[in-house]
């Protein structure tokens, strides 16, 4: 098995396992060809306490062959020019959140080193792309890819190429490349599988409506989540809007996300609000009659009820057969300083 990095940084933000869950909000194309929307996307990110927003950049000439006309003008309408990239790189720097995007050709990757971004993350469509992903790890940053459509044995084809260019900074994120994805067809059992199998920090991309499954990914152990986001619904040809969480539910999501993080931890000792609750909810013994300085309290005369303030039923053999010290009174709670 290759060895990869457990824990590593991503602009500043460790990322892995001990560190919080990566919360990527992938504004993709969701801007639909305009720069202005695509600075609301960023503080919509941004308010919703996102750890980056990951956009996604092309040409669609290097992208796509002449014998898709039809994808050839859907994307094409929905891409930015590189410039654009820069002003929002910028733009996220002055709010304070990482930027980066997913390149689908090599110009545009070679673009994207030229902004010199923290962490590239490399689509599902690369899949038995490894010269493109090889390139991609070459360039000395972390680097997170999908596998949406892969085969477990791609996914180990995938990280071979990535280990023989010589990073280690890598995250698997699980994926299927459905919109949307049926929860029976989430499979999110793959996060522990790839885990398990490979030794990478893994993580999930979501393409399910809702934000649900996504945080069970987060209880399952993922470490990266990635979850679109969008302005606009009921957008004709197009998809991504169906998977996203907008400006009514983004924030929340992430809440919830944080919640269940914090949830998942495992603890021997009672927390405060418990040891508060052990007084009340508890119980002790108490006597079901009046019992009189030097009787013999029998185990017939105890009984177990609340508040838990004095001697618990767990020690009714230590008080049966014992004299009281003084007069306890029906159904008061014993302490040891009432038995001779």
């Amino acid at each position: 098995m290759n060895e990869f990095s457990q824990l590593f940084e991503i602009d500043g933000t460790t990322v892995g396992y001990g560190a919080p869950v990566y919360v990527i909000a992938e504004a993709g194309v969701a801007h639909f060809g305009d720069e202005e929307k695509a600075y609301r996307l960023i503080d919509l990110a941004v308010e919703a306490g996102a750890s980056a927003v990951k956009f996604q950049i092309f040409d669609v000439d290097a992208l796509i062959s002449t014998e898709l006309p039809d994808w050839r003008e859907r994307l094409g309408s929905r891409s930015l020019p590189y410039d654009a990239f820069g002003r929002l790189q910028a733009y996220c720097r002055d709010k304070g959140i990482t930027f980066f995007a997913t390149a689908h050709d090599e110009p545009s990757l070679e673009f994207l080193a030229e902004l010199d971004v923290p962490v590239y993350k490399v689509g599902s469509g690369e899949v038995g792309n490894w010269p493109f992903l090889k390139r991609v790890a070459s360039l000395g940053k972390p680097l997170i890819f999908s596998t949406g459509m892969y085969r477990l044995e791609q996914v180990g084809e995938a990280l071979a190429a990535i280990a023989e260019a010589g990073n280690p900074d890598v995250a698997v994120l699980h994926c299927i490349t459905r919109y949307p994805t049926p929860p029976a067809e989430a499979g999110l059992g793959n996060i522990a599988l790839l885990r398990e199998r490979f030794g990478a920090i893994t993580g999930y991309s979501d393409h399910t409506a809702g934000f649900h499954i996504p945080l069970a990914a987060v209880a399952l152990g993922a470490r990266v989540i990635e979850k679109h986001i969008t302005l606009d619904y009921d957008v004709p040809n197009a998809q991504d809007w169906k998977v996203s969480c907008g400006p009514d539910d983004l924030a929340a999501f992430i809440t919830q996300l944080r919640d269940i993080e914090v949830a998942m931890s495992a603890r021997e000792a009672l927390g405060v609000g418990e040891s508060e609750s052990l007084v009340w909810a508890s119980k002790s013994l108490v006597p079901l009659r009046d019992i009189a300085a030097g009787e013999v309290i029998a185990a017939t005369d105890l009984a177990g009820k609340r508040p838990g303030t004095g001697i618990p039923p767990s020690r009714i053999a230590e008080v049966a057969g014992r004299r009281a010290a003084c007069d306890i009174g029906k159904d008061s709670v014993i302490k040891w300083e009432h038995l001779a």
